[in-house]
């Protein structure tokens, strides 16, 4: 009886930490991994940066419309890093809905299973379709799969550093208290 408990015990432990484990391998695309320096993706060819202001950063660096990515055998439509500092806080990945399914698996495959939750959205003509979004959480990230972005034909994956955003608001807000900070 005790060694069934221990194995059960040490069955739960092993699931419970299965995402820290992928947190420690790097939660990102391709080598490219949240926290990871802008000079990484800004030396290479493919991608062009550009300074921006955005909620989550400071610069987005897309893949030129010349290049061609994938993302587990699916033809990526877009993809954009973002960074805060020149550190990576975000990714998003665009691809066809068609594709939607494979990626997610993929995904299950390399993090573990992630958590559904399902909304309904309505297209233009008032068609209703169940929108799948798969989250997988992190002490500090997330990754998230949206079956549909906007459009009924697009799906969305977005790679996160869930705090970005406040540092990103912090520091534009004691900018604008002491405008010497600012220039």
């Amino acid at each position: 009886m005790k060694v069934l408990g221990l194995k059960v015990l040490l069955t739960a432990l092993a699931l419970t930490l299965l995402p820290l484990a992928a947190q420690a391998e790097g939660l990102g695309f391709k080598g490219v991994d949240l926290g990871s320096p802008l000079s990484r993706v800004a030396s290479n060819p493919r991608y062009a940066c550009r300074a921006v202001n955005t909620p989550i950063g400071d610069t987005i660096c897309s893949l030129r419309p010349s290049e061609a990515e994938t993302i587990a055998g699916a033809a990526v439509a877009s993809l954009f890093y973002f960074y805060d500092a020149s550190s990576l806080s975000g990714i998003q990945i665009t691809i066809a809905e068609t594709d939607f399914q494979r990626v997610v698996d993929a995904l299950a495959t390399k993090y573990g299973a992630g958590k559904l939750n399902s909304e309904m959205v309505k297209n233009l003509k008032g068609a209703v379709h169940e929108n799948r979004i798969w989250l997988w959480q992190y002490p500090e990230a997330s990754l998230q799969a949206q079956r549909y972005a906007g459009r009924l034909d697009k799906s969305v994956i977005r790679y996160n550093d869930d705090n970005a955003a406040s540092r990103v608001k912090q520091r534009r807000a004691a900018a604008a208290k002491d405008p010497k900070r600012d220039l």
